[in-house]
């Protein structure tokens, strides 16, 4: 599919200095072109709206329409919220409300895909690694904080990679493991460049690496040993993280079933039952209600 750069370079010649200097700025400004109408380029490039239809034309494309599709195209998974955005602010309250709960049902329920045997499979690296990280950033990080908390009673060497400290940290703390360890990175829409990053730092150093992301044409996908797919899709945020949460809870789930005995959820609630609110007087009714 090409792309405005090769369009350009391959007119560039036979472009007059004015429509150069067009050129120039959309080269330079892919991301930014993309969000412009046919005025605001002409501002922005110092030239005349004719100018830019006459640039548009010298490309070989019918209008300016044609050329703004070409420099969306690139960007279109990052200007899909913005248009989101702008559908919902002509939408009443009921209507976003209600498509945002329609979202969250839809997202759920391809949850109900979900394997027992790949939940089992990541409780499984969980449980054997020696040192498991939780790579991740922004509503990844939080959903991976949720897990963190939920799996602390069996996985007892974890890390939170989330930029905390810094990411010279998160180098340090990735260079110490091995591939005796997990990583686990999470990245949704919008992709994280630095989650690409980290998780690329790891691979180099021989960690096997889980990811979870939306889709099999995310970033992460092909960077990783095993990739677990949850729907993210919203109506107008830039992503879901509802599957994410539900997902980790499924994992706590198991872990709970499988690595906790009776007698250690006993000997947890002692420790913990000081800082637990119970109604005495309730409970002292339920009681009589069951003799």
């Amino acid at each position: 599919m090409t792309g405005l750069k090769s369009i350009i370079d391959a007119h560039w010649a036979e472009l007059t200095s004015n429509q150069q200097r067009v050129g120039d700025f959309v080269l330079s400004n892919p991301f930014l072109v993309a969000t412009m109408g046919i005025e605001d380029l002409a501002e922005a490039a110092r030239v005349s709206p004719a100018t830019i239809t006459r640039f548009v034309r010298q490309l070989g494309l019918k209008n300016y329409a044609e050329f703004r599709a070409i420099a969306v195209r690139r960007y279109q998974d990052l200007l899909r919220p913005i248009e989101n955005v702008s559908r919902a602010q002509d939408a009443s309250s009921a209507d976003v409300v209600a498509s945002s709960i329609a979202s969250a049902r839809a997202n759920l329920g391809g949850l109900d895909a979900m394997a027992a045997t790949t939940c089992e499979a990541l409780v499984d690296q969980m449980v054997a690694a020696n040192q498991v990280g939780l790579l991740g950033f922004g509503s990844s990080a939080r959903c991976l904080t949720y897990l963190y908390g939920l799996a602390e009673p069996f996985i007892r060497n974890q890390h939170l990679l989330d930029g905390t400290a810094g990411h010279e940290r998160m180098a340090r703390l990735i260079g110490r493991m091995g591939p005796r360890d997990l990583i686990i990175a999470m990245t949704l829409p919008r992709y994280s460049v630095a989650t690409m990053e980290f998780v690329r730092l790891a691979r180099a150093s021989g960690i096997p690496t889980v990811g979870i992301t939306d889709s099999a044409h995310s970033p992460l996908t092909a960077l990783c040993d095993d990739t677990i797919l949850l729907p993210a899709t919203h109506p107008v945020l830039n992503s879901s993280a509802l599957v994410g949460f539900a997902f980790f809870e499924t994992i706590a789930a198991l872990l709970t079933a499988r690595y906790q005995s009776t007698s250690d959820a006993t000997a947890v609630t002692r420790l913990i039952f000081p800082y637990l609110y119970t109604d005495e007087v309730s409970s002292g009714t339920a009681a009589k209600d069951l003799e």
